[in-house]
C-alpha cells in the first residue's frame, strides 16, 4: 500500500504520516474514554493518518499522562484497522522514559521497526538519547531513536540548531550511532520562503543511512508568553512544506499538531465548524482548523504512493482571519490582556483560497461591497482575494454557470477578539 524506503540495517520503512498529540489536551477533556479516542482514531483514519505520536511530558510525576495515555493505546489496540502509536518525549529524565517504554512498548499498537520501539522527542540533547539506549539495551529492549535534538550537548553554551545545518546533522549521526534518524519538529514557518529544512534534513538522512521524519504545521499562533504569528497564506504554506516533504523523498511525515489549541498549530475538529468555546474557552475562542486536514488528504497520498494523485472532482478550500492586522487580539486568555502578537505586521490580510480542479472554473467573492473575480485553471491552485470588514460570500462558476455558493459562515469585523489573529477554514460542496 505504502511506497518503502530503506534505512541503514537494511529494513522496509513504509511511508507513513502520523500526527503529534498533546496528551494534555483530549478535545473531550481530562477525562475523556477509550470511546472518545475511538473517535478522534476514526477521523483521522478517515483522512489518512496512520498513527498518533504522543506528547509526553510527564509519566510518574503526573499520573494524569499515564491514565490518558492507556485509554489512547485502548482505543488504537481494538481499532478494526490499523492505527500505530508512539510517544515523543517533552524534557522527561530517563528515568521516566523507562519506566514508559517498558509498558507502552508492550502494546501491539505500538510503532516498531525492526521489531524496536520507535522513540522520538521534542528537542533535547544527545546524552539523553544515549542515556536512554544504554538503559533500554541492558533490559533487552533497543529503541528505534529519531529525535529532535537542537543541541550538540546540553552545555549552557551550546548552540541552538533549531534549524539544522548540513554540519549539525553530519556530527550527530558521525558522533552518535545510536541514532536511527532524525525529526525535524520545527517546520518552516512564513510561506514566502520555500521550505528548506525539511528538505535538508531528508538529505543528510539519506546519505548517513537514517530515516527522516518531518514536522508538516498549517499555521502558528501562540498565546501568553508565545504570543506570536507567522503567516501562512491559507493552506498555501501547508501545501509547501508537503510538496517538500514529497520531492525531498523523506521517510515519515508527522503533522504538528494534531491538538495544539494554544498555538493554533491543531488540524482536530472539535465540534461544529462555529463552535469556538473548547474546554469553556480556555484557550480563548478557536476556530475549525479541520480545512486544512480536508485539503492535506490530496497530499497524503502523493506523499504515500509517491504518485501526483489524478484530481477526479473539484474541491474548493477557503481560508481567512476574521479581522485586520490591525486589530487587537486576547494575548492571553486567563488575564485577557490584549495587544497585537509579535510578527503581526508580517501578516498579508485576505481571503484565501485553495483549490483542486480537474476542469477550468471561475471563483467570485463578494464582501465589503465589492466584488472579485479569479479565473483558476485545472490543477491545485491559490488565489488570494482582498479583505473588507462586512459578510463574505463564494461564489464557483463553470462556463458562467453557477455550480456552488456559500456565504462564508464568519464576516470580517473590527474585532480582533472574536478571531484573535486564528485563521478560520471551511469548504464549498460542488459537484
Amino acid at each position: 500500500m505504502f511506497g518503502t524506503v530503506v534505512h541503514a540495517e537494511g529494513s522496509p520503512v513504509p511511508r507513513m504520516v502520523f500526527a503529534h498529540y498533546m496528551v494534555c489536551c483530549p478535545a473531550s477533556g481530562l477525562g475523556a474514554t477509550v470511546d472518545d479516542f475511538k473517535r478522534e482514531i476514526q477521523t483521522a483514519q478517515s483522512y489518512g493518518i496512520d498513527g498518533f505520536v504522543l506528547n509526553m511530558p510527564s509519566w510518574l510525576r503526573e499520573p494524569i499522562y499515564r491514565a490518558i495515555s492507556q485509554r489512547i493505546f485502548a482505543a488504537a489496540e481494538t481499532s478494526p484497522l490499523s492505527f500505530k502509536l508512539f510517544v515523543s518525549f517533552d524534557d522527561v529524565s530517563v528515568e521516566d522514559t523507562v519506566s514508559m517504554l517498558t509498558e507502552l512498548s508492550r502494546s501491539p499498537a505500538y510503532l516498531r521497526v525492526d521489531n524496536r520501539p520507535v522513540v522520538s522527542t521534542f528537542s533535547g540533547v544527545p546524552e539523553w538519547g544515549f542515556s536512554l539506549s544504554q538503559r533500554l539495551s541492558s533490559l533487552g529492549l533497543k529503541p528505534f531513536l529519531v529525535p529532535n535534538y537542537q543541541y550538540l550537548s546540553g552545555a549552557s553554551w551550546a548552540r541552538n540548531y533549531s534549524h539544522p545545518t548540513a554540519e549539525f546533522l553530519d556530527r550527530l549521526y558521525r558522533e552518535h550511532p545510536e541514532m536511527d534518524g532524525y525529526f525535524n519538529f520545527g517546520p518552516d514557518l512564513g510561506h514566502a520562503s520555500p521550505p528548506s529544512d525539511g528538505r535538508l534534513v531528508a538529505e543528510r538522512s539519506r546519505i548517513a543511512g537514517k530515516v527522516s521524519m518531518i514536522g508538516i504545521s498549517p499555521y502558528y499562533r501562540g498565546l501568553s508568553h508565545n504570543y506570536r504569528v507567522f503567516e501562512s497564506g491559507g493552506f498555501e504554506g501547508m501545501a509547501a512544506q508537503w510538496t517538500a516533504a514529497v520531492e525531498s523523498g523523506a521517510n515519515l511525515v508527522e503533522i504538528v499538531t494534531w491538538n495544539d489549541w494554544g498555538e493554533s498549530t491543531y488540524v482536530a475538529p472539535f465540534g461544529d465548524i462555529r463552535q469556538q468555546d473548547l474546554w469553556n474557552y480556555h484557550w480563548g475562542p478557536l476556530l475549525s482548523h479541520e480545512a486544512f486536514l480536508s485539503a492535506s488528504r490530496y497530499f497524503i497520498a502523493w506523499f504515500k504512493s509517491s504518485v501526483r494523485p489524478v484530481i477526479e472532482h473539484p474541491a474548493i478550500y477557503y481560508f481567512y482571519r476574521l479581522h485586520s492586522k490591525f486589530a487587537h487580539g486576547i494575548a492571553s486568555a486567563e488575564t485577557g490582556k490584549q495587544g497585537r502578537p509579535k510578527g503581526w505586521e508580517n501578516l498579508v490580510d485576505g481571503i484565501y483560497l485553495t483549490a483542486f480542479l480537474p476542469r477550468p472554473l471561475t471563483v467570485e467573492v463578494a464582501v465589503g461591497g465589492r466584488r472579485q473575480s479569479a479565473a483558476l485553471p485545472p490543477g491545485v491552485q491559490h488565489h488570494r482575494f482582498e479583505l473588507a470588514e462586512g459578510p463574505v460570500a463564494i461564489k464557483i462558476l463553470e462556463d458562467g454557470r453557477v455550480i456552488g455558493q456559500k456565504e462564508l459562515e464568519f464576516p470580517i469585523t473590527k474585532l480582533g477578539q472574536i478571531g484573535n489573529f486564528n485563521y478560520f477554514g471551511g469548504d464549498i460542496r460542488l459537484p
